[in-house]
C-alpha cells in the first residue's frame, strides 16, 4: 500500500457511523482505528465511571504521531470529522514529522514548546541503565502535570466549550498524551484502575521492545556528541548512545510511569477537581460541562 511520505519517544472502528460496543470496558481491537501509519490511535469511548456512567464513543480520541499516515488511514480520520486537535508536540517535532490530513479539524492547538532537549538532557542524565531510565521516567511523569499544563488547560477548555471531536496526541502517544488522557478520564469519574488499564495499552499497539530495536529520531537539538550537529554531518540521537534495555524503559508503559503523575496530583494539590481548578484554570462550571458532554 503506498505511503504518504512526510516523514523520540519517538485495531477496528469504521467510520462515525458503527455501533459502538457494548460490555464493560471495550477489548483493544474495538476501540483503535487499525491505521497502519498511526497504531496508536484509539477512542476513549465506552470506559464506565464510578458512579455507573460511560464515556461516550466517538467524541476524543488519542493518537501517537499522524506523520505516516497511509491514504486509507487518513481517509479513515477524515471520516471522524474531527472539530479540534491538541498536539502535544514540541515545534521541533512538529517541523521533523508534519501531520497528514485529508481536511484538516478548524480548531487546532500546538503546545507552544520548541524543543524536546531539556526533557531529554534530564533523562539521559540518569538513563545509562534500565533501573535508571525507569527513575528518569518517573521523575518527568511526575513533573508533568504542572510543566504541560498550558497544553492540558487548553484541551479541557475546548471540550467544554463542544470543540468535538476532538484528538489528542503527541509522538508516541504515551507520556504526554497518556497523563492528558489521564486527568480526562479521572476528571469524568472513571476509577484510577481503569485509566491506568487505558494507558497500559499503548505498549500492546506499540510493543515497547520492537520501538527500542529502532534508531531513534535525532531530536531534542543534540547530536551523539552531545552538541549540535556539526554542518553537513548527520545528528545522531543522544538516546542511540543507551542501552537498548535502556531505551525499552523510556518506551515502556509502566504503570508506575502514570501512577506518578496521578500520585503528584494528589500529593499537591489534594485531588484532581482542584488541579483542574487551581493549576489549569478551568472553572467548575467548565467542570460541569466537560461532564455532560463526555458521560452518558
Amino acid at each position: 500500500m503506498k505511503r504518504l511520505l512526510l516523514s523520540w519517544f519517538l485495531i477496528a472502528v469504521s467510520s462515525p457511523g458503527h455501533a459502538a460496543p457494548d460490555g464493560p470496558v471495550a477489548p483493544q481491537n474495538d476501540r483503535t482505528l487499525g491505521l497502519e501509519g498511526a497504531p496508536n490511535f484509539r477512542d476513549i469511548g465506552g470506559y464506565a465511571t464510578a458512579n455507573g456512567r460511560r464515556v461516550r464513543w466517538r467524541t476524543v480520541y488519542r493518537s501517537n504521531q499522524l506523520s505516516q499516515l497511509t491514504e486509507t488511514d487518513a481517509g479513515k480520520v477524515a471520516a471522524l470529522n474531527l472539530v479540534s486537535v491538541v498536539d502535544l508536540r514540541t515545534e521541533e517535532e512538529r517541523q521533523h514529522a508534519p501531520s497528514i490530513w485529508l481536511r484538516a479539524p478548524g480548531d487546532t492547538y500546538s503546545s507552544p514548546k520548541s524543543t524536546l532537549a531539556p526533557v531529554m538532557s534530564t533523562i539521559l542524565t540518569d538513563a545509562s541503565t534500565p533501573e535508571g531510565a525507569r527513575s528518569a521516567m518517573i521523575k518527568f511523569y511526575a513533573q508533568m502535570p504542572v510543566a504541560y499544563h498550558q497544553e492540558y488547560a487548553a484541551m479541557l477548555h475546548r471540550i467544554a466549550g463542544g470543540k468535538l471531536p476532538i484528538l489528542v496526541h503527541c509522538t508516541a502517544g504515551k507520556d504526554r498524551t497518556g497523563v492528558a488522557m489521564a486527568v480526562l478520564l479521572t476528571t469524568l469519574g472513571v476509577p484510577r484502575q481503569t485509566v491506568v488499564d487505558d494507558y497500559v495499552l499503548t505498549e500492546k499497539l506499540i510493543p515497547a521492545a520492537a520501538a527500542a530495536s529502532r534508531n531513534p529520531v535525532p531530536l531534542g537539538g543534540a547530536a551523539a556528541s552531545g552538541g549540535p550537529a556539526a554542518s553537513g554531518v548527520a545528528a545522531v540521537s543522544p538516546l542511540a548512545q543507551l542501552p537498548v534495555a535502556s531505551r525499552e524503559a523510556l518506551w515502556r508503559s509502566d504503570p508506575a510511569y502514570i501512577s506518578a503523575a496521578l500520585d503528584s496530583i494528589d500529593r499537591d494539590y489534594g485531588s484532581m477537581d482542584s488541579y483542574v481548578e487551581r493549576e489549569l484554570g478551568v472553572t467548575r462550571s467548565e467542570i460541569r460541562a466537560i461532564r455532560a458532554k463526555l458521560l452518558q
